[in-house]
């Protein structure tokens, strides 16, 4: 048996249509961080970010490697939930940076502050934190 070495993660990797643009976004609506990143020659890019400690990667869709956008799929299937301190102003945030909001942030009745945006890439981003 071997010993388990660092511990286990799970990332997303977001496609989408514009990689330079997708991580221009990020940066401004949630301050994202880019830890590393990779720009091919016909412009795809491939980056790593980091919002708060919470890592995520994004990638130029690629059709050839059955890698689509929700904009090319026409919705996606995974949706994004970022918990965080002050959820009203991270949303006000994402919204000023081109986020359209899907529904806005308030109380749910299962003990949560939350509201959904889709950001210009089509991925959905619930925006939120639990209560008391």
């Amino acid at each position: 048996m071997s010993a388990n070495v660092g511990k286990t993660t799970i990332a997303p990797l977001l496609s989408v249509r514009n990689g330079a643009k997708a991580v221009a976004f990020y940066e401004t609506a949630f301050g994202a961080t880019v830890l590393m990143r990779v720009d091919a020659p016909d412009g795809a890019v491939v980056a790593q970010l980091s919002v708060g400690g919470a890592g995520f990667w994004l990638a130029d869709e690629s059709p050839e490697h059955q890698n689509f956008s929700p904009e090319t799929l026409g919705g996606g299937t995974v949706r994004m939930i970022m918990v965080v301190d002050d959820p009203d102003a991270v949303f006000a945030r994402a919204v000023a940076a081109g986020a359209t909001v899907v529904w806005p942030v308030e109380d749910q009745p299962y003990h949560w502050r939350v509201g959904r945006v889709v950001d210009p890439f089509g991925h959905h981003w619930e925006i939120g934190k639990p209560l008391g």
